[in-house]
This record gives C-alpha cells, sequence and structure tokens, in this order.
C-alpha cells in the first residue's frame, strides 16, 4: 500500500512538471512572437530586404488599416515595442540585424532603444533617425 501511495505521487510530480514545461513553451512563444513568423502570407517589400524581412499583421479586422509603419534594425540588435489601438501590444521583442518588420493598422505607437541603431518609415516617410543609446518614440497620426 505504501509503495503505490509513493508511485502516485511521482507521477503527479512528473505531471506537474510536464504541465509547467508546456505552459512556460506556450508564454515563451506568445511573448517573443514566434507564432507571428509562422503565419505571414502577405508579401514584405522588395529588393535585397526582402528575404530578411518579416510582416506583422494586426489582429483587428483588414478593413479599416490607416497607417503603416516600417522598422528596420541597423544594429546588432534593436530592441523594439510596437502598440495599436487601445494599447494592445503588436510585437515587444528584439529585431536581428537587417531584419524588417511591417504593421498596420488605425493607430500605432513604437518604442525603441536604441533610436541611432533603426530606421523607421511611416506611411512612406521616413522619420528622423536619433542619436545611438537614445530612447524614442514615434507615431503614426490618428486622422488617417
Amino acid at each position: 500500500m505504501g509503495l503505490a501511495r509513493i508511485a502516485i505521487a511521482v507521477l503527479a510530480v512528473v505531471l506537474a512538471c510536464g504541465l509547467l514545461v508546456i505552459g512556460g513553451m506556450a508564454l515563451w512563444g506568445a511573448l517573443t512572437g514566434k507564432d507571428e513568423k509562422k503565419s505571414n502570407a502577405a508579401p514584405s517589400q522588395s529588393g535585397s530586404a526582402a528575404a530578411s524581412s518579416t510582416e506583422a499583421k494586426p489582429s483587428a479586422s483588414s478593413g479599416q488599416v490607416g497607417n503603416r509603419i516600417t522598422v528596420r534594425c541597423l544594429a546588432a540588435q534593436c530592441p523594439v515595442f510596437v502598440s495599436g489601438p487601445a494599447n494592445d501590444v503588436q510585437f515587444n521583442g528584439n529585431l536581428r540585424q537587417n531584419e524588417t518588420r511591417i504593421f498596420e493598422d488605425t493607430r500605432l505607437t513604437v518604442a525603441v532603444q536604441d533610436a541611432g541603431g533603426v530606421t523607421v518609415t511611416i506611411n512612406g516617410h521616413v522619420q528622423p533617425q536619433g542619436r545611438h543609446g537614445e530612447a524614442k518614440t514615434y507615431e503614426a497620426p490618428t486622422g488617417q
């Protein structure tokens, strides 16, 4: 009887650890946006940047897209945060060198930690680049 209880307790601990690992992997995937890369079907920019670019689609309906922000990393690594309407997070992570992300929605805000390490284009207009190490926020106009 005592051995059966120990076996059940060990099985319960193993199952709990398995659930923790699966939950941790799901959370990591959600936070790093790995699923975003797999679900992109739209073509990206033409030219040499097309091979390394990744397009992020908004979660809202695609009928009312008003702004387009393109963020391209020039440094080895660029921490970027992008939020859309109602402050919903569209991307929060690092871009690799020469990686490009495109975001489309009615209202967008992009925050970068190193403004000298990225180029930001809003609705086709290249934004002024900041200094290296300078944190900067870019906002797409809400009237479009």
